[in-house]
C-alpha cells in the first residue's frame, strides 16, 4: 500500500480519523461518536442517475433507485449543527451536480459550520456558472482548503474522453472550460481546493496524452492531479476481481508508473501536486481483517433514501449494509450510528456479497489491524 506520507493531507486517511477522534480509545467504547463525515449521494435529477456512461463506474451493475429525500437531509444538517465536520457530495451511481438542491446543500453545510467535498464528472460546471453563477457562489462560500471540488476527468483529449466515459458528445472541452472558470473565479484565494482525478486505461495513457494533461493542468493551476487505475466493479465475486487485478491493474501498473515518472511531484508544496495511487490500495487480498472501524470515519445517505454503513455499499444491492430508511429524524439517525459502531460486525459479510472497501476504508482498517495485532 502506498505510504500516506507521499500524499497530500486530504488523502492521509488514518491520520484524518485519529485527528477526528482525538483518541483511538474511543473506538468501540459503547458511546455515540459522530463520524468524521456524512457522504450524501444526491439522487441526481430524480429521473436519470448520471449523464455519463463510464465503463468503470462502481454503480454500473448495481441497483440504482433514485428517491427524493433532500428536504429531510437539509433538516438533518441543521439539527446536527457543529457535530459533523464534513459533508461529502458524490454518488455510488449518481451525479450530484444534476441535483436541483446541490447549492442549497452547500449553503446549509457552510451555514452550520462544516466543510464540504464535491465529487463530480465536471460536465455541469460551465453550464451552471453561466445560468446561475454557480462557481462564483461556490468560491464565495468556501472558507478554507478543506472545502474542495474534485473533478473526475480521466482523459487528456476529446476522443479518449468519449471512449472512457461512453459518450457521443464532446463534453471534454466543456469540462476543461469549467475548470478554468473555477480557477479564475477563485482568484488569489487557495480555496476551495480544486482537484482533478485521472483513471488510466488503454484509451488515455499514451506518453503524448499524459504529457498533454500534465501541461494543461499546470497551465490551469489546479491544486492536485491524481492518477490511478480503475479497479473492477463492486458486486462481483472476489475470484473475478483478483483475475481482473492481475490481468489489468498489475499488468499495466509498471508501464503507467514509468510514463508518469517524469511528472510526479517530489514536494507536497508543488502545484499541481501530481501523484499516483497504486492498485495495492484497493487490493482484495488485504480485505481479510476482523473488524471494521470505517464507521467512525463515514456514514452514507444513499440515493435510494436509505442509510448505509459506508459509501461503497450505498445501494439496495447490498441489503446487509443498510442501517434503515432515512427520515431526517435526529434520534433515529443517532441509533443508526450506534448500530454502525458494532465491534462484532463481520467484514466478511460485505466480502461474500462482492462488496469491497474503498481506499479509505482499506487503509484505515489495515492500520487498525496492525495496532491490535
Amino acid at each position: 500500500m502506498a505510504n500516506h506520507r507521499d500524499r497530500p493531507v486530504g488523502y492521509q486517511y488514518f491520520k484524518i480519523l485519529k485527528d477526528h477522534l482525538g483518541s483511538l480509545d474511543k473506538i468501540f467504547n459503547g458511546k455515540l461518536i459522530y463520524p468524521r463525515q456524512i457522504e450524501i449521494h444526491l439522487p441526481a435529477d430524480h429521473k436519470k442517475s448520471c449523464n455519463f456512461n463510464c465503463y468503470y463506474c462502481q454503480g454500473r451493475i448495481l441497483k440504482q433507485p433514485l428517491v427524493p429525500w433532500e428536504l429531510d437531509a437539509l433538516d438533518l444538517i441543521r439539527e446536527l449543527s457543529g457535530k459533523i465536520p464534513y459533508y461529502i457530495y458524490g454518488g455510488a451511481y449518481s451525479e450530484p451536480m444534476l441535483n436541483p438542491y446541490m447549492m442549497t446543500f452547500l449553503h446549509v453545510t457552510k451555514r452550520y459550520g462544516a466543510n464540504f467535498g464535491i465529487h463530480t464528472n465536471g460536465s455541469y460546471l460551465k453550464i451552471l456558472e453561466k445560468a446561475q453563477g454557480w462557481i462564483t457562489e461556490l468560491c464565495r462560500i468556501a472558507t478554507d482548503k478543506r472545502d474542495y471540488l474534485s473533478i473526475s476527468l480521466d482523459a487528456g483529449n476529446v476522443e479518449s474522453h468519449k471512449k472512457t466515459k461512453g459518450l457521443r458528445k464532446n463534453w471534454y472541452d466543456e469540462i476543461i472550460q469549467g475548470i478554468r472558470m473555477a480557477i479564475k473565479i477563485r482568484g488569489n484565494k487557495d480555496y476551495p481546493a480544486i482537484r482533478v482525478c485521472y483513471l488510466m486505461n488503454e484509451f488515455n495513457s499514451s506518453l503524448e496524452e499524459i504529457k498533454n494533461i500534465v501541461e494543461l493542468m499546470r497551465d490551469i493551476k489546479v491544486d492536485s492531479l491524481r492518477f490511478s487505475i480503475p479497479y473492477d466493479l463492486y458486486g462481483k465475486d472476489f475470484k473475478i476481481v483478483k483475475q481482473y487485478k492481475e490481468r489489468v491493474e498489475m499488468k499495466r501498473k509498471d508501464s503507467y508508473q514509468e510514463r508518469l515518472k517524469p511528472y510526479l511531484s517530489l514536494d507536497l508544496k508543488e502545484k499541481p501536486y501530481i501523484f499516483f495511487i497504486s492498485p495495492e490500495s484497493q487490493d482484495v487480498e488485504k480485505m481479510c481483517f476482523k473488524q471494521c472501524i470505517y464507521n467512525y470515519y463515514q456514514i452514507t445517505i444513499g440515493a435510494d433514501g436509505n442509510i448505509y454503513r459506508c459509501s461503497s455499499t450505498a445501494t439496495p444491492s447490498f441489503p446487509a449494509n443498510c442501517l434503515g430508511k432515512f427520515t431526517g429524524d435526529v434520534e433515529e439517525f443517532q441509533e443508526m450510528i450506534l448500530r454502525n459502531h458494532n465491534k462484532d460486525w463481520k467484514p466478511e459479510t460485505c466480502f461474500k456479497a462482492g462488496a469491497r472497501c474503498n481506499r479509505m476504508a482499506l487503509e484505515i482498517n489495515k492500520e487498525w489491524e496492525k495496532i491490535n495485532e
